[in-house]
């Protein structure tokens, strides 16, 4: 009789468990959704360099490389960015301009950022800063390098670097998580060379 009463608790708890997991998610689409309804203006040179200054607690660069020029590699960066990740809709730029100023948003259904362009070079590289993002406590602040480079035979490398530091804890060193998740990077990066195909 106690194991019946045992396993009911347990089920109780798990179906309390998965209705809060549910509320959760539910509450980080809604924050992500809100921000990209909202106009964001490009912020001024002063806090790119404020956002650049500030010692990532996270930081990894990974090398990819990819069987076609850097023109189709820079195409599916700058067109499709992330769409080939599950549960990423990918990089939407707010307008027609994609230089150096230009804001974008990434949407990843339960996580959104605004993106602000600081160096475009096509077809050699591109960084960006996320200057605002749906889990302000949780992603304060990042950027993204993505450097091309052009090998003999015509195909391209790609070294895609993250650095980026929380609201809270912004102390605590991440970057040894690196290892972990460098790995996964590298899976997600190799199934870009099927968007340019």
């Amino acid at each position: 009789m106690i194991w019946l009463i045992l396993l009911g608790a347990a089920l109780g708890a798990l179906v309390l468990a998965a209705i809060g997991g549910l509320a959760v998610l539910l509450v980080l689409q809604r924050r992500a959704t809100r921000l990209l309804d909202a106009e964001i203006p490009p912020v001024d040179d002063q806090v790119i360099r404020v956002l650049a200054d500030r010692r990532p607690t996270f930081q990894m660069s990974v090398d990819q490389h990819f069987a076609a020029t850097p023109w189709e590699v820079w195409g599916a960066l700058e067109d499709g960015a992330f769409t080939w990740i599950p549960f990423i809709d990918g990089v939407t730029y707010r307008g027609p301009d994609r230089g150096e100023g230009t804001v974008r948003t990434l949407d990843a259904i339960v996580f959104a950022a605004a993106e602000q362009v600081t160096h475009r070079d096509p077809q050699t590289r591109l960084t960006v800063a996320g200057i605002r993002t749906s889990v302000p406590l949780l992603v304060q602040s990042y950027t993204m390098d993505f450097e091309l480079t052009e090998t003999p035979d015509g195909t391209t490398v790609l070294r895609w670097t993250v650095a980026g530091r929380p609201a809270i804890f912004a102390f605590v060193p991440l970057s040894w998580t690196a290892f972990f998740v460098r790995p996964f990077v590298r899976v997600v990066l190799g199934r870009w060379a099927n968007y340019y195909r």
